[in-house]
C-alpha cells in the first residue's frame, strides 16, 4: 500500500502494515520514496512528471488507479503501474488546471470528484475514463467577486468533502470565494455564512480551505479557514471558532480526525497568513493536536526546527490497526513522519522540489526568484483565457 502526500489531494490510507511508501507532489513532478522497514533509512526510489507542478496526488485502492493533478494547464494524470506509466485524462475535463481529487464511495460505485482553477467541478462514474461537468457551481451570488490574493488572482476548487451517511450531500471549499454546501449532488449549491462575524477581516472572510465531517454525527462539520479553524453541530446553520487567526496555528489548512478516535484532531499549518511569510522567510509552521474535538490543544515538536522555515503545505495519514503514521510535508521541500501521534517526528526527506498550493513556495526565495515565478502564473493566466 502506497501513501500520497499533496497539498490537495487524498489524506488517508489503510493497509495492515506500517508506511513503507510514499509517493509526493512538487513542483516538480512526483518523488517515490521508500523504507525496508519500520526505522530503516527512507530513499528517493523514483521520480515522474518532473516537467509538472503537481497539486494533487489519489491513490484509489480497488482500480489501484494513481491520480495526479497539475497547476499551469497541464491537465489530470493516471498510472495503473504505481507511478512508472501515466497517461493524460482528457475526456469530459474542459479545464486543464487540476487543484484537488477527491474520491466518494458509495453502496454501488465509486465517484471521482474533481475540481479546478477557475472553479469548475467535475464528476467521473468510471474511475476517470470519462467526466461530466456540474455547472450549478456558477449560479452562486457573487461569484463575480471570487478571487486568489496571488497572481494570477484566480479563485479555485481547493477541498470536497462528503456526507459519510446522505452521499447526495456534499462540502465545497472555494479559494477564495465561498463555503458551499449541496444536498442534491451538486445540482444546486447553498453558500454557508454562518461563521461570519463582525469585523471579521475582508482579507479572510472567505478563505475557505478544508472541511471534515464527523463521521457519527454529520451534523458536526469542522472547517478550516483564512482566519481559523470552526465547528458547526447543525450542519453549517450555526458555527463556533475553535483556533483564531492570532492562535498557535493561525492559518489552518491540513487537518484530519484520527481514524482509531474521532475525537482526536490533527490541525497543520502556518502561525502567520502567506502575506507575513516574506518579512522572515518563515511560517512559524507546526502540527496540534486536539484529544477533545476541538476544545483544547496541545503542541509537540520534538524533532522539527523551531521555527520550522517552510510551510506545512500537505499532509497525510495513513492507518494500519493501532498503527497511525502522520506525513507532513513543507514548501522548502522536506518531508517529516511521526509515528506516536505527533509526539515526535522524524526528518526522512529533505532537498526536494517545494510541496506547495500554489505558488507559496515563492515566499521562502529571493525577490528576484520570487517576481520571476509570478511572470510566470501570470503567464498561465493569459494562456488559461486564450
Amino acid at each position: 500500500m502506497l501513501t500520497c502526500l499533496s497539498p490537495n489531494g487524498g489524506q488517508l490510507t489503510t493497509a495492515t502494515g506500517p508506511i513503507e511508501r510514499v509517493m509526493a507532489a512538487t513542483i516538480r513532478g512526483v518523488y517515490t520514496l521508500e523504507r525496508g522497514a519500520p526505522g530503516a533509512p527512507w530513499r528517493i526510489v523514483a521520480s515522474a512528471l518532473e516537467e509538472y507542478p503537481i497539486s494533487s496526488l489519489l491513490f484509489e485502492p480497488s482500480s489501484r488507479r494513481l491520480y495526479a493533478g497539475t497547476h499551469g494547464n497541464h491537465g489530470l494524470w493516471m498510472s495503473q503501474d504505481g507511478g512508472a506509466y501515466w497517461v493524460e485524462l482528457t475526456q469530459g475535463l474542459t479545464s486543464k488546471h487540476i487543484y484537488t481529487i477527491a474520491a466518494q464511495y458509495r453502496a454501488d460505485k465509486t465517484v471521482l470528484w474533481v475540481g479546478t482553477e477557475p472553479p469548475m467541478l467535475f464528476r467521473s462514474d468510471d474511475l476517470g475514463d470519462s467526466f461530466i461537468e456540474l455547472p450549478a457551481v456558477h449560479a452562486v451570488p457573487e461569484t463575480d467577486k471570487w478571487s486568489f490574493p496571488p497572481p494570477p488572482h484566480i479563485a479555485h476548487v481547493k477541498h470536497i468533502s462528503f456526507h459519510p451517511k446522505s452521499p447526495r450531500t456534499l462540502y465545497v471549499c472555494i479559494e477564495q470565494g465561498a463555503l458551499l454546501k449541496s444536498v442534491d449532488d451538486g445540482q444546486s449549491w447553498t453558500e454557508l455564512h454562518g461563521y461570519e462575524e463582525p469585523g471579521m477581516d475582508i482579507k479572510f472572510r472567505h478563505d475557505a480551505h478544508r472541511t471534515v465531517i464527523l463521521p457519527s454525527d454529520p451534523q458536526t462539520v469542522y472547517f478550516a479557514a483564512g482566519e481559523g479553524l470552526y465547528v458547526t453541530h447543525s450542519a453549517g446553520e450555526e458555527w463556533q471558532q475553535l483556533q483564531s487567526r492570532f492562535g498557535r496555528i493561525g492559518y489552518p489548512d491540513a487537518m484530519f480526525l484520527d481514524p482509531r478516535n474521532e475525537k482526536v484532531i490533527f490541525l497543520g499549518g502556518a502561525g502567520d497568513a502567506p502575506r507575513e511569510w516574506r518579512a522572515t522567510r518563515s511560517s512559524r509552521a507546526g502540527v496540534i493536536r486536539s484529544a477533545d474535538g476541538g476544545l483544547t490543544w496541545t503542541e509537540t515538536r520534538t524533532g522539527l526546527p523551531d521555527p520550522l522555515r517552510g510551510n506545512i503545505e500537505a499532509m497525510a495519514h495513513h492507518h494500519a490497526g493501532g498503527y497511525l503514521g502522520i506525513l507532513a510535508g513543507t514548501a522548502t521541500g522536506e518531508i517529516y513522519l511521526s509515528e506516536d501521534d505527533t509526539q515526535s517526528w522524524t526528518l526522512i526527506a529533505s532537498g526536494l522540489q517545494p510541496i506547495s498550493k500554489a505558488g507559496h513556495y515563492r515566499w521562502f526565495l529571493s525577490d528576484e526568484e520570487r517576481a520571476s515565478i509570478d511572470a510566470r502564473m501570470m503567464a498561465w493566466k493569459q494562456e488559461a483565457r486564450a
